[in-house]
């Protein structure tokens, strides 16, 4: 007896979903935990870096805001200033500097970090940024009259190496781990500083006290379920 080419249709159909349907159901099951793997968290630097300017010591700070994603990169913003006041090594008849000068520097970046290495008490990263910013070099005589300013545009790339401890849970006070010691090495590089005439190259480095705000987003995190599990009790 054959079946009618109608029907033999509607079996393989049916088959093929009911056959389908499992492969389906384990397939999302295996996909479903991949959503886990993917997380971000909030990552803040206080960011203060010694330098060389034109041979002369600096201190730049700054400050960098961004998310950590899947605890293996960070990307983000950062802001830098610095100020230094300078002066003319010619000296007048009555042993004063001829003129002094200002200069102010004002730039932002997006950086860049992968983690090379992260351990629970130590990780190794690598941060790589690229900005904008002005430059500003006040002069004035040595009666502080004011003869006049320079302003240049520059394009700031950098990339260093960077280490981090962090504290451990002294006393069973996750607090302390919130908290550790940062160092930077790394070198700057103006982009187009013929065209700009301007000459901010060089090494910087610094090393700081620094906040890990992921660990503080865990902790919350860890903090707000177990003050929902006595309510979730509660309501059996």
């Amino acid at each position: 007896m054959k079946l009618p080419d109608r029907i033999k249709i509607l079996l393989i159909s049916f088959m093929l979903t009911y056959v389908a349907s499992p492969v389906r159901a384990q397939e999302s099951d295996t996909l479903r935990p991949k959503k886990i793997i993917y997380s971000i968290k909030p990552s803040f630097d206080i960011d203060q870096r010694f330098s060389f300017i034109h041979n002369s010591p600096v201190n730049i700070w700054g400050a960098r805001i961004g998310i950590l994603i899947n605890e293996s990169f960070k990307a983000g913003f950062g802001a830098y200033f610095l100020s230094k006041n300078l002066k003319s090594k010619i000296l007048d008849q009555n042993g004063q500097p001829f003129y002094f000068a200002r200069r102010n520097v004002y730039y932002g970046t997006f950086y860049l970090e992968p983690f090379l290495l992260s351990r629970e008490y130590w990780e190794l990263s690598v941060p790589f940024e690229v900005g904008y910013g002005k430059s500003y070099f006040k002069v004035y005589n040595g009666n502080n009259i004011f003869l006049g300013q320079d302003i240049k545009d520059f394009f700031p790339t950098g990339a260093g190496l960077s280490l981090s401890f962090k504290l451990p849970a002294f006393f069973g006070m996750k607090a302390f781990r919130w908290f550790g010691i940062n160092g930077l090495l790394g070198y700057r590089y103006s982009l187009m500083a013929s065209a700009f005439n301007t000459e901010y190259d060089g090494m910087f480095w610094s090393i700081s006290a620094t906040a890990f705000f992921d660990r503080i987003s865990d902790d919350i995190h860890s903090w707000r379920k177990k003050k929902k599990r006595p309510h979730a009790v509660h309501s059996k």
